[in-house]
């Protein structure tokens, strides 16, 4: 069999599969098979036959294929097409959610309702001292500004020693001392009765005050130092046989409430409401138990908000003045009771300091009750939000009572 030359054998390569290869590969290749081949010429006419050394020829081509797919995989990039990246379905993971083994479901994100963004943003914004319909931050506005960019308002009252300001356009009263910085703003947003009682708790927790007040159930968070917000519900836990609903919510700033130039702490205050109580008067009201008639009150103050009987005795209620008004078939006044916010601030540990203890100390439906008999007629009765227990909670006062005991037997009522 004839030996191939140079020309030849690199035909012969060409048939080979095609793949790219830089030219100085392709003489190392030839170069490595003409030496193999001058080599195997010595020997191969006293060795091999016509047909071995046919054999010996195709033994070199496949080490020269051999040999240059290995160059080609040393010294040059695949020619191979690169493999395209994996692509996912819109609304699909590239990679596995937590719970994809348990059936190959992944867990949802949590959904957000509309009552838990507007629960978020009302937090939000009170931290910064305003209320969501409201540009006028707390403490730090006059009311004078306020009346300047809105005009007069709707409506002008007088309570717990501060005057009210209502915009019912839009939705707002604001609460102003004597200095005329705002104090408590008010909140009547329509959305806020979409939200329940259950809803706040869930997104705020447990408040920390909880009162009960005119067919009302209030909840108060401490949301800063300084601020509060008031969640005032419709109707009480105990009678409703519905889930209660948000009707308005308050921001308050209890220290703006304080008439430092008449009352210099706490206990001053204390000390005057035991002196209004001597003389049958309580905190926000100039009328007296035993010598003042509803009839003449009504005329004054106008319908009550709401109106309750017990054992006799009827109950009206002044929501927006915080003030009760019992009384006997006689019309007589026989009790008084005020849940003036200046002193819902003031704490028992403080009531036990500037007027001891008192002569009698009971609990009821939630609530401690300390009775201080102030003379022979008249009791001063303070209620506190909370039992005491052996956690030593801070219990604050919820309202206080200017009670006329006599005036439960009415000797008018014949």
């Amino acid at each position: 069999m004839p030996f191939k030359n140079d020309d030849q054998l690199l035909n012969e390569l060409k048939g080979l599969p095609d793949m790219k290869m830089k030219s100085d590969n392709k003489q190392k290749i030839v170069n490595a098979i003409r030496q193999d081949d001058s080599r195997r010429r010595v020997h191969a006419s006293s060795r091999f036959s016509a047909f071995g050394k046919g054999v010996a020829i195709c033994s070199v081509l496949v080490a020269a294929f051999w040999m240059g797919a290995t160059l080609v995989s040393n010294n040059q990039p695949s020619a191979m097409p690169p493999t395209p990246p994996q692509t996912t379905a819109p609304g699909t993971s590239g990679t596995l959610e937590t719970g994809a083994s348990n059936g190959g479901t992944s867990n949802p994100a949590p959904i957000v309702t509309q009552s838990e963004e507007l629960l978020a943003n009302i937090r939000k914004q009170a931290e910064k001292g305003l209320i969501i319909n409201s540009p006028y931050p707390i403490e730090k506005t006059v009311f004078d500004q306020v009346e300047k960019d809105l005009g007069n308002p709707d409506t002008k009252d007088n309570a717990n020693g501060l005057s009210y300001a209502t915009y019912k356009g839009k939705q707002v009263a604001f609460g102003y001392n004597k200095g005329m910085q705002i104090v408590d703003i008010r909140s009547t947003d329509p959305q806020l009765q979409k939200i329940t009682l259950s809803e706040v708790v869930k997104k705020w927790g447990q408040p920390n005050r909880v009162s009960e007040y005119a067919n009302q159930t209030i909840y108060t968070y401490d949301v800063t130092s300084k601020y509060q917000v008031k969640m005032i519900f419709q109707g009480t836990e105990n009678t409703s046989n519905n889930a209660l609903t948000l009707v308005r919510y308050n921001l308050y700033y209890p220290e703006g409430n304080k008439n430092l130039m008449l009352y210099g702490s706490n206990t001053d205050m204390l000390k005057d409401l035991r002196e209004l109580a001597k003389n049958g008067q309580t905190f926000g009201s100039s009328y007296r138990v035993e010598k003042d008639v509803f009839d003449e009150i009504e005329k004054v103050l106008g319908k009550p908000s709401n109106i309750s009987t017990i054992k006799g005795i009827t109950y009206n209620t002044y929501r927006d003045l915080g003030l009760v008004f019992a009384f006997n078939k006689g019309m007589q006044v026989i009790d008084i009771r005020s849940y003036d916010p200046r002193l819902q601030a003031i704490s028992l540990a403080e009531v036990n300091q500037a007027l001891g203890e008192p002569q009698s100390k009971t609990t009821l439906n939630g609530e401690t009750i300390y009775t201080y008999k102030v003379n022979d007629k008249y009791e001063l009765k303070i209620i506190f939000t909370g039992v005491i227990d052996k956690k030593k909670s801070t219990l604050y006062i919820d309202h206080v009572n200017i009670y006329y005991p006599r005036g439960t037997i009415n000797n008018m009522a014949g």
